[in-house]
C-alpha cells in the first residue's frame, strides 16, 4: 500500500474516495463490494496486499502483530495510572505528602510530552520495530526501578522516564493501525486498542490495587517489571516490522485498478465483474511497481531485522508535525483527546484524594474497585464508537454514490456527548451527597462511555484524512493531550476547594461544549479539507522529495 501522495485525479479533497461499489450481472441482480482503501500494492511483503496467495500477510499475521500491539498498550497505560492507587501506602512508606505525590504526575506528562516529539521521527525513518522495543526495554528498566526507589527524587525521575518511554504509543500504534488495516476495517480495530488503553488505565490498576493491598506496592511494581520484561522477548522474536517500502522498476508512474473486496474483507480477482468498468486507481509511487511474480517473500530475519530505513530526512520529520497543526481536523481530535484525558485524570486524582480519608477511608484494594464503571462504560464506548462509526461509513457512503466522507463517523456522537458530561457532574455531585463506592463507580461508567465512544471517532477520523502524514498528526494530538495534562495535578486541590458538586458542574459544561464540536465538523468538515488540500498535498511533496515510493 503507498499513502495518497497526489491530489486525487477526480479532484476530491483529502479523506474523500469511493469506498462502496454496486456491481450488476446479466441476470438483474446487483452486489455490493468495499473497494479497498489505500489500494494494496501486488507485492506479498506489503501488510495490505491482496490475499491471492499463502505467502501475503494472512489474518493470523495481522492479529499477531495486532496482539502484542494490544499487549503493549495495555501494559504501558497500566504503567501510566496505577501509581494513583498506591498514594496510601507510598506516603507511608517513603514519606510523602499527597500534594507532592500529586505533583509527580506533572513530571510524567511533561515525560509524555516530550517523548512523542523526540522518538516518533526515528518510527517513520528507521521503522516501528525499532521504537515499540527500545521503549519497551527503557521502560521495563524504569518500572524495575520504581519497585525500588525510596526518594522523592527517584519519583520525579521515574516519573519523568515513564512518560518518555510511554507516550510513543499512541502515536506508534495508531501507525500501525494505518499499516495492515483498510479504511472500513479502522474504526473497529481502533476499538480494540482504545479497549486496551482503558484496560490499562482501570482494570489492570484495579488488580494491582487489589496486590498491594495484599503484600505491598513494590510488589505491584515487581509484577508489572516481569509482564514488561516478558513482553520485550516477544516483541524482539515477534513483532514483525509493518513499514512498508515497495520493490520498484523503472521511472514512471503507475495505475492499478481499485480493488474490491468481497462480503468478508478479501480482494477478489482481478476478472472480476465487480471490477469491470471501476475507474483505475493512480499509485502514487514516482516510479513503477514490478509485480508479485518477480519478489520474494520476506525471510524471517528479514521481517525481524532492526530498522527499516527510507531516506527522508531526520530533521524535517521533526519540525514536520508542527505544519499539521494548522489542519481542523487534527485541532478537533486534539480537543476531543486532550479533554478526556484532562477529565480522566481529574477524576482520578479527586478520588484518590477524598475518599481515602473519613467518611469514606478507602484501602488501595477498594480504590482499585472504584475503576470496575469506567473499565465497562469505556469497554462498550470504544466499540460502540468503532462498530457503529464503521457502520455509518458503509451505510451513508452508499447514500453518497458510494464515496465516503470522514465526517461520517461523526454522526452517532451526540449520545457520548451527553452521557460523558453527565458522569461527569455525578462523579462530582455523588461525592459531596456522600454516594456509596458502586454509584460513584457508575458515574465513571457514563464518562468513560463517551471517551471511548468519542476517542475512536476522532482518531479514525484524522487517520482516514491525513494518512499520509498520520504520525506527524498524532505526534501533535498526543504533544497537546501530554501539555494539557502536565498542568492538570495543580489544579485538583483548588477544584476540591470550590466544592465537589461545583466542580462537577464546571467539567460537565467544558466537556459537552468540546463535544459538540463534532457538529460544525459535520457541517463545514469537507469545506475544511478542500481548502487545506493544496497544503496537504505540498507538505507531502515537500517531505518525499528525497524518498522514492512506500510509505511512512
Amino acid at each position: 500500500m503507498v499513502s495518497p501522495t497526489l491530489p486525487d485525479p477526480e479532484g476530491h479533497p483529502p479523506g474523500t474516495f469511493l469506498l462502496t461499489r454496486v456491481s450488476h450481472n446479466e441476470s438483474g441482480t446487483s452486489a455490493e463490494g468495499i473497494c479497498l482503501q489505500p489500494p494494496p500494492m501486488d507485492d506479498p511483503n506489503d501488510p495490505l496486499a491482496s490475499r491471492q496467495s499463502t505467502q501475503n500477510w494472512t489474518s493470523w499475521r495481522k492479529g499477531v502483530n495486532w496482539a502484542l500491539v494490544f499487549g503493549i498498550s495495555l501494559v504501558i497505560f497500566t504503567s501510566l495510572s496505577i501509581q494513583t492507587n498506591f498514594w496510601v501506602q507510598m506516603s507511608e512508606d517513603m514519606n510523602l505528602t499527597y500534594e507532592q505525590l500529586n505533583d509527580s504526575l506533572s513530571a510524567n506528562g511533561a515525560g509524555c510530552a516530550l517523548g512523542c516529539v523526540f522518538v516518533i521521527p526515528f518510527s517513520i525513518k528507521y521503522g516501528r520495530r525499532s521504537t515499540y522495543i527500545l521503549t519497551t526495554a527503557v521502560l521495563a528498566a524504569v518500572t524495575w526501578w520504581s519497585a525500588r526507589m525510596t526518594t522523592l527524587t527517584e519519583l520525579y525521575l521515574t516519573n519523568l522516564l515513564s512518560g518518555l518511554a510511554g507516550s510513543v504509543n499512541e502515536t506508534v500504534a495508531q501507525m500501525t493501525l494505518a499499516d495492515l488495516f483498510f479504511v472500513h476495517q479502522r474504526g473497529t480495530i481502533n476499538a480494540t486498542y482504545l479497549t486496551a488503553v482503558m484496560m490499562g488505565s482501570f482494570l489492570t490498576p484495579m488488580a494491582a490495587g487489589v496486590q498491594a493491598s495484599n503484600s505491598s506496592w513494590r510488589w505491584s511494581y515487581y509484577t508489572l517489571a516481569i509482564c514488561l520484561t516478558v513482553l520485550l522477548v516477544v516483541f524482539i522474536f515477534g513483532y514483525e516490522e509493518t513499514k512498508y517500502v515497495p520493490v520498484i522498476s523503472g521511472g514512471r508512474p503507475i495505475v492499478t485498478p481499485a480493488v474490491v473486496a468481497d462480503s468478508e474483507g478479501s480482494a477478489v480477482g482481478k476478472d472480476s465483474d465487480s471490477q469491470k468498468g471501476m475507474a483505475p486507481v493512480l499509485r502514487t509511487s514516482s516510479t513503477a511497481a514490478i509485480t508479485s511474480s518477480a519478489i520474494p517473500m520476506n525471510t524471517y530475519r528479514e521481517r525481524m531485522r532492526w530498522t527499516t530505513t527510507t531516506p527522508e530526512s531526520l530533521t524535517k520529520l521533526f519540525y514536520f508535525p508542527l505544519y499539521t497543526n494548522a489542519f481542523p481536523h487534527v485541532i478537533f481530535a486534539s480537543l476531543q483527546y486532550a479533554s478526556g484525558v484532562c477529565w480522566l485524570v481529574v477524576m482520578a486524582s479527586i478520588w484518590s484524594t477524598v475518599t481515602t480519608v473519613p467518611p469514606y477511608n478507602l484501602d488501595t484494594a477498594h480504590l482499585g474497585y472504584l475503576n470496575v464503571g469506567p473499565f465497562i462504560g469505556n469497554l462498550i464506548g470504544s466499540f460502540y464508537g468503532g462498530v457503529v462509526s464503521d457502520w455509518c461509513v458503509r451505510f451513508f457512503s452508499r447514500r453518497n454514490q458510494g464515496y465516503y466522507e470522514p465526517e461520517m463517523r461523526l454522526y452517532h456522537l451526540l449520545p457520548p456527548a451527553f452521557l460523558m458530561s453527565i458522569g461527569l457532574f455525578l462523579s462530582g455531585f455523588g461525592l459531596e451527597q456522600l454516594w456509596s463506592p458502586t454509584m460513584l463507580s457508575f458515574s465513571g461508567g457514563l464518562f468513560a462511555f463517551g471517551l471511548g465512544a468519542i476517542g475512536d471517532a476522532a482518531f479514525t477520523l484524522v487517520l482516514d484524512t491525513y494518512e499520509a502524514l498520520a504520525g506527524e498528526c498524532f505526534v501533535v494530538i498526543a504533544f497537546w493531550r501530554n501539555i494539557i495534562g502536565i498542568g492538570i495535578p495543580f489544579a485538583v486541590t483548588p477544584m476540591i476547594n470550590i466544592g465537589l458538586t461545583n466542580s462537577g458542574i464546571i467539567m460537565a459544561v467544558i466537556s459537552f461544549v468540546i463535544s459538540i464540536l463534532f457538529i460544525p465538523m459535520i457541517i463545514w468538515g469537507k469545506k475544511f479539507r478542500t481548502s487545506n488540500g493544496p497544503r496537504y498535498f505540498q507538505l507531502i511533496e515537500d517531505q518525499q522529495k528525497h524518498f522514492i515510493g512506500g510509505r511512512h
